[in-house]
């Protein structure tokens, strides 16, 4: 997976367990600011609980070598003034069509299972089987789509793991290995670019997944309201980083559930 590359980093321990972020004292909230929730409760679904883009808009093709069709739209859910983007994929061939996604999806789904021989629809469960609240929460797996914030600050969102991800963790797969032992890790890395013409962030943020033989089986909550860096953000970069990697990135299913992203608007 491509990730952005920073010359600094920083680092502080936010919320509960599993999360690490830099701290520095920023003002307190400006008075005229507005506190919004987002929880992407305005997505509309499909039958099956999720919703990840559509073939709607200008699409680009291309072909591959044994005759094969990608066609690729860009999508995007939008909220408060955030842009949470998804880019879909639609493969045909003589053999049948299929569908695909990175970025953002959404979901509604209750079901706690991972079977590979349903990776759709389970890829699009999390490990409690239900949102923070409401009843949409979101899944991320992105290949360089960024969320745009628009200037916003950022005080925190509830996360927790996907069900794909945490059967990977728990009972291994043919991709990433056997099951993780207590030297395993993966994490969710947050690179934010603050807002302004020629500023570039030195940051980067850790969201601990799994760790010393323990992963994240709950809603846990990412406090940011005391990071600098997540004041006046311009878009927010999202990576991951495990034990189980390669030349080519991360082995383990890289996904991350959040929901109820709490952000200051102007």
């Amino acid at each position: 997976m491509k990730t952005n590359k920073f010359f600094m980093i920083a680092a502080i321990t936010c919320g509960a367990a599993f999360v690490s972020c830099t701290n520095e004292d920023i003002p307190v909230d400006d008075p005229v600011s507005q506190n919004i929730i987002i929880g992407f409760e305005n997505a509309t679904l499909n039958a099956d609980g999720f919703w990840i883009g559509e073939a709607t808009g200008t699409g680009y093709s291309y072909e591959d070598e044994w005759g094969g069709k990608t066609t690729t739209y860009d999508n995007a859910y939008t909220e408060a003034g955030a842009t949470f983007p998804v880019t879909y994929n639609v493969y045909e061939s003589a053999y049948g069509s299929s569908d695909y996604w990175s970025g953002v999806a959404i979901s509604n789904r209750t079901a706690t299972s991972f079977d590979p021989n349903t990776l759709t629809p389970d890829q699009y469960n999390n490990v409690t089987g239900k949102a923070h609240s409401g009843n949409n929460f979101c899944v991320i797996q992105t290949y360089g789509e960024t969320i745009k914030l628009n200037g916003a600050t950022l005080k925190g969102f509830w996360y927790t793991n996907s069900s794909y991800t945490a059967n990977s963790i728990v009972n291994g797969d043919n991709y990433a290995g056997p099951a993780f032992d207590a030297t395993d890790w993966f994490k969710c890395v947050l690179y934010p670019t603050p807002a302004g013409e020629n500023i570039e962030s030195g940051a980067r943020y850790e969201i601990d997944l799994a760790k010393d033989g323990d992963y994240v089986k709950e809603w846990k909550y990412c406090d940011l309201s005391n990071v600098a860096a997540f004041q006046n953000v311009k878009e927010i970069s999202i990576a991951f980083e495990g034990s189980r990697s390669n030349n080519w990135g991360v082995l383990t299913p890289a996904y991350i559930c959040i929901d109820d992203i709490e952000v200051v608007a102007k």
